[in-house]
């Protein structure tokens, strides 16, 4: 049901509902589930820790970040405070966007294709399209570069390398959650619904209130 949550800024879970994705069998999806299969059994140390890395962690990670940041660039704390606010009900929304595409599309992961991808972390138990990571990440870094424009690029990357972890642990299809410029579904979701919240934003540190 996260799809049909309430939302922060968002007037519905599916206002930016992504298109379709490749259908199943088709040449555009069975290219991107031999990916898949290739990376599980070719699976470098670096992907393998990079893919456990962001399980583990997560898109909280970018809250380490944005206190970091707030500290370097002798932030205020209810500046910080702003900062921290916003970029989580960005997330938030991003959750419920990911999952309204998730539970109207019902794709199935890339192991329920091909039995024989072994997975470098547990499989989630929900579909495949769109990526939790790859949305919450780059909804989050458009707040948080936002924020700190000399930042911008190195955390773009960040959100690149959370997205590229599903595909790394053999979870998701590239055309999930890639920010390469075919497959970036995900990651223009996300940098929407981080845009959209930015235009909606409060004025100032004034209590929240929809513009």
């Amino acid at each position: 049901m996260w799809g049909q949550a309430k939302t922060y800024f968002l007037l519905s879970g599916d206002q930016f509902r992504p298109p379709p994705p490749p259908a199943f069998g088709s040449p555009e999806f069975l290219a991107p589930l031999a990916e898949v299969r290739r990376i599980a059994d070719t699976r470098t140390t670096e992907q393998d820790r990079v893919a456990k890395f962001w399980a583990a962690d997560g898109p909280g990670y970018f809250n380490e970040q944005a206190r970091t940041l707030a500290v370097t660039y002798h932030r205020t704390e209810r500046e910080t405070a702003h900062v921290l606010a916003l970029m989580n009900m960005t997330a938030f929304d991003c959750v419920v966007a990911s999952h309204d595409a998730k539970f109207f599309y019902w794709l199935l992961r890339p192991i329920m294709a091909d039995p024989l991808i072994k997975l470098a972390i547990p499989m989630p138990n929900f579909p495949s399209y769109a990526s939790n990571h790859a949305v919450i990440s780059a909804g989050m870094m458009r707040v948080l570069g936002t924020s700190f424009p000399p930042e911008a690029e190195r955390l773009d990357s960040l959100a690149e390398e959370a997205a590229l972890s599903r595909i790394y642990a053999g979870i998701h299809y590239r055309f999930d959650s890639d920010n390469d410029e075919a497959y970036r579904v995900s990651a223009i979701l996300g940098r929407t619904i981080g845009r959209y919240a930015l235009n909606h934003d409060a004025v100032g540190h004034n209590a929240f209130a929809r513009r």
